[in-house]
C-alpha cells in the first residue's frame, strides 16, 4: 500500500492502518482495535427492520462508495461471490459527503462501524461478517523519535473499546 511505501522509505514514522491482507514483512504492526463493517443507511430506509443485512440484500440499491475504503475490493469480491455487482452511484474521498448523501437517501455504503458519525445514519452489520484490525505500524527496526515514542505510548494507552481492544485476546 502507499502508506506502507512512506514508511519504508521513511517519509513517514508512524501510522494507523487497516488492511485485509497481511501486512509487509519489514514493518512492525501492533494492533489496536477491531471493528466490524457495517452498512450504512438512511432512517426509514428498508434495512430498519433487519439485525444484520444480507450482501444479497444490496442488490438492485445504489451504492456510495468511499474511494480511500482499503477493504474496498474485498468487499466487492464478497458480494460478487454472492452474486451482487455492486454499481458505485457516486464516488468520493470525503466522507462526511458520503455520509451526508446518505442521510438524504442517494444511496447506501459499507463503513466501519466507528466511522459513522452523522446523526441521520443507521446501520447494520454485514453478512458474511467482515472485521477490520486497526494497527499502528512503523518500519522494523528503524528508531523513533522521541515525539514519536510519545505519540506510540498514547496510542497504546488509549481506552478503546473494551470489546474491540485487542490486549485480551493476545
Amino acid at each position: 500500500s502507499h502508506l506502507s511505501e512512506l514508511l519504508l522509505d521513511q517519509t513517514a514514522d508512524v501510522t494507523l492502518m487497516a488492511q485485509p491482507s497481511p501486512f509487509d514483512a519489514r514493518l512492525q504492526v501492533t494492533p489496536i482495535y477491531r471493528e466490524r463493517f457495517v452498512v450504512a443507511f438512511p432512517i426509514g430506509h428498508r434495512f430498519t427492520e433487519l439485525t444484520r443485512v444480507h450482501v444479497s440484500e444490496m442488490r438492485d440499491e445504489s451504492y456510495l462508495s468511499r474511494v480511500n475504503c482499503e477493504f474496498r475490493n474485498h468487499l466487492d469480491q464478497m458480494c460478487q461471490s454472492h452474486g451482487v455487482n455492486i454499481q458505485s452511484a457516486y464516488r468520493s474521498e470525503r466522507e462526511d459527503w458520503i455520509q451526508t448523501m446518505i442521510a438524504a437517501g442517494m444511496g447506501l455504503c459499507f463503513m466501519p462501524e466507528y466511522s459513522v458519525t452523522h446523526p441521520g445514519l443507521m446501520t447494520r452489520p454485514i453478512e458474511p461478517e467482515v472485521v477490520r484490525e486497526v494497527s499502528l505500524v512503523t518500519a522494523a527496526g528503524c528508531s523513533v523519535s522521541p515525539p514519536v515514542a510519545a505519540l506510540i505510548a498514547s496510542v497504546a494507552a488509549y481506552p478503546w473499546a473494551e470489546d474491540s481492544k485487542l490486549a485480551s485476546a493476545g
